[in-house]
């Protein structure tokens, strides 16, 4: 079962790449960067300023606007005879919902160790920030939130 539960977790998750490709694919990742940078755009936008960079069809960033709109990344408003697409949630607010899936699924499938993991790694790749941690640990517990 923990090997089904890691296959799946890997193939939402795309591990060897950073920042919001690790759960979005490149151009869905484009795209929602480029509506939280400038605000709600329409497909014609999004296709206009991702043309003046590379060669793209319109159809396909419409489906994948509207892809991202079926997963509840965007919302949509009729505007004339186009729809105009806005985020469902701040850049910030993504990514921290976001880590929390990550987190939350690393814990359901593999419990206590990730917990051991986590900590080794950090050990290893930054001792600087074990103190911090170790803040962290005891703030939450002093504010009733462990």
């Amino acid at each position: 079962v923990k090997g089904d539960l890691m296959k799946d977790f890997l193939s939402q998750f795309q591990l060897h790449k950073k920042g919001l490709n690790s759960v979005l694919g490149d151009l869905e990742s484009v795209i929602m960067a480029l509506i939280w940078e400038k605000g709600p755009l329409t497909v014609r936008e999004v296709h206009a300023k991702l043309a003046s960079q590379r060669d793209i069809a319109y159809t396909t960033v419409m489906t994948v606007m509207s892809r991202l709109a079926e997963k509840g990344l965007l919302a949509k408003a009729k505007e004339g005879n186009a729809f105009r697409y806005k985020p469902t949630a701040s850049e910030e607010e993504f990514n921290h919902a976001t880590r929390g899936k990550i987190i939350d699924a690393l814990l359901g499938a593999f419990g206590a160790p990730v917990i051991s993991q986590f900590v080794e790694s950090i050990g290893r790749e930054h001792p600087e920030k074990m103190e911090e941690l170790a803040q962290l640990v005891e703030e939450k517990r002093r504010n009733g939130d462990a």
